[in-house]
């Protein structure tokens, strides 16, 4: 009896081995600028991007999005150099598959490490573009300070000025700024609420009332900055990578895949309950096809999902009271349901089937009756189209 398992141990471990496929590598030549060597990019599976890299470079990013799509559409890969890593080479994994027959947009981007002054400078750009900005947006007005815009639209314009004045820097872990902290938001709320008409108390010095606001207005403006400021440094860092060289991919396809066909043939039971004096199930081996409701690469479950049609290919089909059993097509029944996919080549269906009964009386009975069977597939690539 064990003996008999061994065959079964050895189809089961077949199929995972074949199942577990390597994962496909493709080269980009900086020199020719050449990717893949001219050839589609992988479709509908993972792969691994490899290639050279000049010494100095420590971090290479790749944008990959369709080319009909904005790049917000797409995904951002990272390489990153590892602690002693000395090759000139990197090699990063692209985990979302592509479609096939598709064209994509690819951005290679190469970083090294940025200088002490070019972080200065675009920090001494950015406080420029701070200060510049919030001096159009705030207003004293009699005894309050006015900001033209709202809290959001503020936060959220600073927060655009340090992204576009550090385009090209990025942190070596890859990570976005994060946006100002609470603390600059209760720097804004404390602007809103601040009284001017206490200046006299706050600016001792100064003799005239206005000049008095004006200076206590001034103050708070300094704090205001000073606490932008030291969030800025805080993200732009001395570890900052600067962007060297880009490299873009126009409308680069991805290869085509043929289409399959799959076969499904299994045993199944249909019930019977029409005209019998109690429920009651025949048998019958069927065939037929299947059609994914989605595709593998993208998404499991659906393309475990299937529509499925055929025929039950039994051509002595008879209920409990001798009644010959047939079907619309060939006289044989036909089925149609939903399957599901189990260990990838089985497959559980159920659904309706479209049955004729001729009775004892001489008439022919039309049903539709449920049925529920076990398949195995079998998929027959097509050579005559791709998709």
């Amino acid at each position: 009896m064990k003996a008999s398992l061994y065959p079964i141990f050895l189809f089961l471990f077949l199929i995972i081995f074949q199942s577990s496929a390597q994962i496909p590598s493709i080269s980009l030549d900086i020199i020719q600028q050449e990717l893949n060597g001219g050839n589609p990019l992988p479709s509908e599976e993972s792969f691994y991007i490899q290639g050279a890299i000049p010494e100095g470079i420590e971090m290479v990013k790749v944008k990959i999005y369709p080319s009909n799509k904005s790049e917000s559409k797409g995904y951002d890969y990272m390489w990153k150099t590892p602690f002693g890593y000395e090759d000139l080479s990197y090699q990063l994994l692209v985990s979302d598959p592509l479609r096939a027959s598709d064209e994509y947009n690819l951005t290679f981007s190469y970083y090294q490490k940025a200088g002490e002054n070019q972080m200065e400078e675009v920090r001494s750009l950015i406080f420029k573009n701070i200060q510049t900005y919030l001096s159009t947006v705030t207003l004293v007005r009699n005894s309050k300070i006015k900001f033209l815009d709202s809290q959001e639209v503020i936060l959220s314009r600073l927060n655009e000025i340090v992204e576009e004045g550090a385009y090209y820097f990025e942190l070596p872990n890859g990570k976005d700024f994060r946006g100002f902290s609470d603390l600059v938001k209760n720097k804004l709320e404390q602007g809103k609420k601040l009284k001017l008409k206490n200046a006299e108390l706050n600016q001792p010095n100064t003799d005239e009332e206005d000049n008095a606001r004006a200076s206590y207005a001034s103050d708070y403006l300094e704090e205001l900055e000073s606490t932008l400021q030291s969030e800025v440094i805080q993200y732009l860092s001395l570890q900052m990578l600067v962007q060297v060289d880009e490299l873009d991919f126009k409308k680069y396809p991805s290869e085509k895949k043929p289409n399959a066909l799959t076969l499904n043939a299994g045993y199944g039971a249909i019930m019977l309950s029409n005209g019998l004096p109690e429920r009651e199930f025949i048998s019958s081996p069927y065939a037929g096809l299947s059609f994914p409701l989605g595709n593998r690469a993208f998404n499991r479950f659906m393309n475990n999902l299937t529509l499925s049609t055929g025929v039950f290919i039994s051509g002595n089909l008879e209920n409990s009271q001798n009644e010959r059993i047939t079907g619309p097509i060939f006289n044989w029944p036909v089925y149609a349901g939903l399957g599901y996919n189990i260990f990838r080549f089985f497959r559980i269906n159920a659904g309706a089937s479209f049955l004729t009964t001729y009775q004892a009386d001489g008439t022919k009975n039309r049903s539709i009756n449920p049925y529920i069977g076990i398949s195995a597939d079998l998929r027959i690539w097509l050579g005559l189209g791709n998709k």
